[in-house]
């Protein structure tokens, strides 16, 4: 176990021990945590253990008929679920009694207050993993109702006619102008489980920091980027820009419909919490240990379409 020890101080002259031997500690870990996940899924609460959801489809499209023929009648469809169980994380530090009592720079406050920004940053960084690895099968958090994962060239609907590909393999494609085109028609076109129409509009296009520029200038432009002509920008203020810094490739690019039965989710059952006590024995230290319990995945993807990982 790793305890902080009056020996963590290897200065000449143990600063950490004399009263204004430092002007101040420059320490940029205890910075405000930065959090980018809520503005990618449904960030939800729950005081359960695990949570299923189930796959259903209503009626498919009515028939013409001709005289005298009886009116057919259908059944729903039933598909599969997804159970979302929660998963544990924590941390924690141990100060001896005589580091706590003779440091004078109020260390254990200071580090305190970064478990505190550890945990919500590992959370931040927990959840970008089925955003940074979307075509990956072997996630913890699983896959979807269907078996395949987040960015795929089809997923499975509960009838013939009702794939999607919601992953622009067939091009890969860097963020560009005619990617968001294929990208707007994936989202006009898409069909719901029943291969019947979804339209929808998306609402985020996200993009790892690297791709700043690209979207500005698509977004932002009078006239059609990078091209010598007069035609207009189609998609000048067309969707929500949303810079995310955990993303991990610099070519990652995607775009949610964030209203219309968007289903990626994060559930919490427990927020980071914090314990003070002293050590189990006699020595006096002082242990914090923090703990929250969540989880995260997805059901349906249709609502999130990749443009490259």
């Amino acid at each position: 176990m790793a305890i902080i020890r009056t020996s963590f101080d290897t200065t000449s002259n143990k600063d950490l021990l004399k009263e204004g031997s430092l002007r101040k500690i420059f320490d940029t870990t205890v910075a405000a945590a930065k959090i980018f996940y809520k503005e990618l899924v449904n960030d939800l609460k729950t005081s359960d253990e695990w949570i299923r959801d189930q796959r259903m489809a209503g009626l498919t499209n009515a028939v013409e008929l001709a005289e005298g023929q009886n009116i057919p009648i259908q059944a729903p469809v039933l598909g599969g679920s997804k159970t979302y169980t929660q998963r544990q994380f924590g941390s924690g530090f141990r100060m001896t009694f005589r580091m706590d009592k003779f440091n004078k720079y109020s260390l254990w406050q200071r580090w305190a207050k970064d478990l505190a920004k550890v945990m919500k940053v590992s959370k931040d960084i927990e959840i970008h993993v089925m955003f940074n690895s979307p075509t990956s099968t072997a996630l913890t958090c699983g896959t979807g109702f269907d078996g395949l994962e987040l960015g795929k060239t089809a997923h499975t609907g509960l009838l013939a006619g009702s794939t999607a590909d919601n992953y622009s393999n067939y091009l890969n494609a860097g963020l560009s102008y005619s990617s968001l085109e294929s990208a707007r028609y994936y989202f006009k076109k898409h069909v719901d489980d029943l291969g019947m129409l979804a339209s929808s509009d998306p609402t985020h296009l996200v993009f790892e920091p690297t791709l700043y520029t690209t979207a500005e200038e698509i977004l932002r432009s009078d006239l059609k980027p990078h091209e010598d002509s007069n035609t207009i920008n189609a998609f000048k203020g067309y969707i929500k820009t949303y810079e995310d810094p955990r993303l991990t490739s610099t070519t990652t690019w995607f775009m949610l419909a964030k209203n219309d039965d968007y289903d990626i989710n994060v559930f919490t059952s427990l927020e980071p919490d914090m314990i003070i006590k002293d050590a189990p024995d006699t020595t006096r230290d002082r242990i914090a240990t923090s703990l929250q319990m969540f989880t995260y995945g997805w059901g349906d993807a249709r609502a999130f379409y990749l443009g490259k990982a």
